[in-house]
């Protein structure tokens, strides 16, 4: 675990899969001023689950953190957030539902022909990237168990900030990438809409949001955070 300081309550940040806890550095320099700032390196082999992800966030033994993830780490924080009704307060950056899933009306306006047709290339790539158990585990949760149902039974504040641009990567895909995004913004927004504990918030950025636009995220997440909206850095 890395401490980078400041002082206030604790906040805990938890990187993306592939990532490490050295990542969160420019980032956490925002709010170190309003909070102590905390990032662990997250389980990277076997065994693991969701399940065991939230335990090893415990077995920390903090003192009740906010806790903000970006993509894998925001799934982490969004069931984190149904579990822990006493935390203060969760936030998930991006992290969401997986990116290719199996059900076609997680994509709507594609048509179902287009649909299978634009999947393959991306599920043959992301099935390549998967060379080790660790990695195949987690890619078949992402598809298996749909993160925005844990968002809906969030039992502490829990802010989704959505990414509305396509990563560079993504060039080739973009009508894929934009009927997902159309189908997590539609399914978030209803569970926000039956649980007052859950804010979504669009932001013009791209799912890298946290390592491009670190000062503007900060900002979000500063004013959703609790005793975290008094700086004017």
């Amino acid at each position: 675990m890395i401490d980078f300081g400041g002082s206030g309550p604790q906040l805990l940040l938890l990187h993306g899969l592939g990532g490490n806890a050295r990542e969160w550095r420019e980032f956490a320099d925002h709010l170190t001023d309003t909070h102590h700032v905390l990032a662990v390196d997250l389980r990277a082999d076997l065994p693991w689950s969701w399940d065991i992800a939230l335990a090893d966030i415990e077995a920390l033994g903090l003192d009740n953190p906010a806790v903000v993830g970006m993509s894998f780490g925001g799934m982490i924080a969004g069931r984190w957030a149904a579990r822990h009704p006493e935390c203060p307060a969760a936030v998930s950056v991006d992290g969401h539902r997986g990116a290719l899933t199996r059900r076609a009306d997680n994509y709507p306006g594609m048509a179902p022909a287009r649909l299978d047709a634009d999947l393959a290339a991306p599920r043959a790539a992301f099935a390549a990237q998967a060379q080790t158990p660790f990695l195949s585990t987690v890619l078949d949760a992402f598809r298996a168990d749909d993160t925005i149902d844990a968002f809906a039974k969030a039992r502490c504040p829990t802010l989704v900030l959505l990414a509305t641009r396509n990563l560079q990567q993504a060039q080739g895909f973009e009508d894929l990438m934009a009927a997902g995004r159309r189908g997590v913004e539609r399914d978030l927004l209803a569970a926000a809409a039956a649980n007052p504990n859950l804010t979504v918030t669009e932001v013009d950025g791209a799912h890298d949001m946290v390592a491009t636009q670190p000062t503007a995220v900060a900002a979000l997440v500063r004013r959703f955070l609790p005793q975290g909206t008094t700086s004017t850095r």
